[in-house]
């Protein structure tokens, strides 16, 4: 057993305690600093069972931290994963509705997004429906063009 003394102790090696870690050592580089994980390997629990998603921020409310912090987190995620050589597919993503309902939900999201900050966000028309994802079908189409896909494994 070591009696190495920390100034800091994280619980977890998943994306967020190996991020909160990497920012602690950036803001202060002289802390001793311990990451703990229960497995052998790291990302191996939540954040290895997650969808890999990069997130546009179009779905939450504006002004709300989650809202904030999605934008930024995207813009900081892929900027992290080209600098590290980790492949980041941005392949946008494609909104539909399929009815009248769906349409007014569509418009508020768009209103959403559009608090949001979040760019390229636009709605399509059938051609470049089809473009995008030649089997949809829908009334309506929302893109948000930066939501993209990581695999870090």
């Amino acid at each position: 057993v070591s009696s190495t003394k920390y100034d800091i102790v994280i619980i977890g090696a998943g994306i967020i305690g190996l991020a909160t870690g990497m920012k602690l050592l950036e803001r202060f580089p002289n802390i001793n600093l311990a990451i703990l994980e229960k497995d052998s390997k790291e990302g191996t629990q939540q954040s290895g069972h997650n969808s890999g998603v990069i997130h546009s921020g179009i779905y939450y409310k504006p002004g709300s931290l989650k809202a904030k912090f999605c934008v930024a987190g995207r813009a900081s995620m892929t900027q992290f994963c080209d600098e590290n050589g980790i492949p980041v597919r941005t392949c946008g993503k494609l909104i539909v509705a399929t009815d009248m309902a769906g349409e007014d939900r569509l418009r508020a999201l768009e209103e959403r997004g559009r608090a949001n900050q979040v760019e390229g966000l636009r709605f399509v028309d059938q051609d470049e429906m089809a473009e995008i994802e030649p089997h949809v079908k829908a009334r309506k189409a929302l893109y948000a063009p930066g939501t993209g896909i990581v695999d870090y494994r």
